[in-house]
């Protein structure tokens, strides 16, 4: 079976959207409960971006952008899969690094360059790092970045009942990490078999065991989480996702090239199969309901030489047997079933869109239009007794930018000082301050107190920290330049950055602007 490498042109999103932010840090600086029920996550891996629908109107709430400015560069991140925590306090997503090179395995969408950095303002490694992005869920904002490595293609992720851990799957590199939600750092890794290509993941409901679907292993990977270690239960063919009935009875797993669903007996360690129609051309993802009785799968298509399908199967588990075809979108790939059961969600890789599928009538009764090529999906839960615990307070800056006008190489290095807020009612923690460029560095003045400098990563100063900035206190950022640090060749305008990095909820990176333009 020959996994063709499709190209898709990635095509700007038009139109707009209506935004709904949850929390400023120019307003109330309180804990946010929202009053929303129920918002949708879906991961537009053709734009970048992570689109939350409101699911009672169907429309578009917000568009998140993953990108990430690097001094005067920005690294877009293409979202393969997003996942709300089982406690509804985060949003967790796999994000790769947007580098042409990255292998595509089953991911289709081709990766554009970055753009470049000027001169020394950014440390150029050639490529960067994917990513797992946190998003909070009340304020709909990035609130965390965890750095994995480069050329993974990060596919899935699935959190553990308590909200505790994530795990996720790098598909290229055939490793799965283990990540503390509460300290973001990965605290375990363990490696595949050789080519095994894990992809999609989920977690059995005692939170025990993770479910790994071995698209080039053509096996079920069942993972212990409390000692990390693997064995594998061979399939009849590559698996995509997997899935775990709520009742804890069945490990279920997308077989794509004998297009049809494993069905794992966890007690009895039996291995049986549901054959799709023979019209199939085959499933991806898949999703049980909250009885544990039924299954819906995604009959895609379209990877490997197999034709564009529009069709969701419900499979019976109890008779074992399809039991319902019904037809949405072009490719149809995601797949969640909502908590109540009533309605399914299923986003549409070729369309642009998620179909909105009524389980009383088996039928679709809306497409939202999203964006191209979207592809995970999942759904956040609101209402009474959800609220946020994130830091809404955030530093605010007197001014955003300060421009030092025409500078002489000759004269010597230039300084100028940001007067920066806490305009919040709790205390904002400091953990990084960063600039652009090798020749730009910032002080951290907080009373008496003086730490940095802080410099370009890569390069000389300081990064990391651990500074309280109480309600109401004022800091100042103390910028030094030198116009002589990139000799000749660095005379012009140019725009140099100071970088913030918080724990607020609302503002995680404060940036901070200085304009020069450099003569001999």
């Amino acid at each position: 079976m020959k996994n063709i490498k499709i190209l898709i042109a990635v095509i700007a999103i038009t139109g707009v959207a209506t935004l709904v932010f949850y929390g400023s840090g120019n307003q109330k600086n309180e804990k946010i409960s929202s009053k929303m029920s129920e918002k949708v996550y879906v991961a537009i891996e053709g734009s970048g971006e992570i689109v939350v629908l409101d699911a009672r109107t169907r429309q578009v709430l917000k568009r998140i952008d993953l990108s990430e400015d690097k001094g005067e560069a920005t690294v877009g991140y293409m979202p393969h899969n997003v996942q709300v925590s089982p406690d509804n306090k985060s949003v967790w997503v796999t994000a790769n690094a947007d580098d042409k090179k990255m292998k595509m395995s089953l991911r289709i969408i081709p990766r554009a360059e970055a753009s470049a950095g000027h001169g020394d303002e950014i440390a150029d490694t050639g490529k960067s790092n994917d990513e797992v992005i946190v998003i909070d869920p009340f304020s709909d904002v990035v609130i965390k970045r965890i750095e994995i490595g480069q050329e993974l293609h990060l596919s899935h992720v699935s959190l553990t009942p308590d909200s505790s851990y994530a795990i996720v799957a790098s598909q290229e590199k055939g490793v799965i990490y283990k990540i503390n939600t509460a300290s973001f750092a990965v605290e375990k890794e363990v490696a595949t078999k050789k080519g095994g290509g894990p992809h999609g993941l989920r977690i059995s409901p005692d939170g025990k065991t993770a479910y790994i679907a071995m698209l080039g292993g053509k096996s079920l990977g069942v993972l212990d989480i409390a000692s990390f270690s693997m064995k594998d239960i061979s399939l009849r063919g590559a698996a995509v996702q997997t899935g775990v009935t709520p009742d804890g009875k069945y490990a279920l797993a997308s077989v794509y090239d004998a297009k049809s669903l494993a069905v794992y007996d966890i007690a009895s360690t039996k291995l049986s199969y549901i054959d799709l129609p023979k019209e199939a051309k085959g499933p991806v993802q898949l999703y049980p309901t909250p009885d544990s009785r039924f299954v819906y799968v995604a009959d895609q298509g379209f990877y490997f030489d197999q034709p564009i399908s529009d069709t969701v199967y419900k499979i019976d588990l109890k008779e074992m047997k399809v039991v319902r075809a019904i037809k949405g979108g072009s490719a149809p790939h995601g797949v969640i079933v909502s908590r109540d059961g009533k309605f399914v969600y299923v986003t549409n890789l070729k369309s642009d869109d998620v179909s909105v599928i009524d389980t009383a009538t088996e039928k679709e009764v809306a497409k939202i239009k999203v964006g191209t090529a979207p592809n995970g999906i999942s759904v956040w839960y609101g209402g009474t007794g959800v609220s946020g615990n994130g830091n809404y307070s955030a530093l605010v800056s007197e001014e955003k930018s300060f421009d030092f006008g025409i500078v002489s190489m000759a004269k010597g290095k230039v300084e100028h000082s940001f007067k920066v807020r806490n305009t919040g009612s709790t205390s904002v923690k400091i953990f990084k301050i960063y600039t652009s460029c090798m020749c730009t560095e910032a002080t951290l003045v907080n009373g008496a107190s003086r730490k940095g400098p802080f410099g370009m990563p890569g390069h000389s100063g300081l990064s990391s920290l651990s500074e309280l900035v109480g309600p109401g206190e004022v800091v100042s950022i103390e910028v030094l330049v030198d116009p002589a640090a990139h000799g000749p060749q660095g005379t012009g305008p140019a725009k140099k950055i100071i970088y913030i990095d918080t724990d607020s909820a609302t503002t995680p990176t404060l940036k901070l602007e200085l304009d020069i333009n450099v003569t001999p």
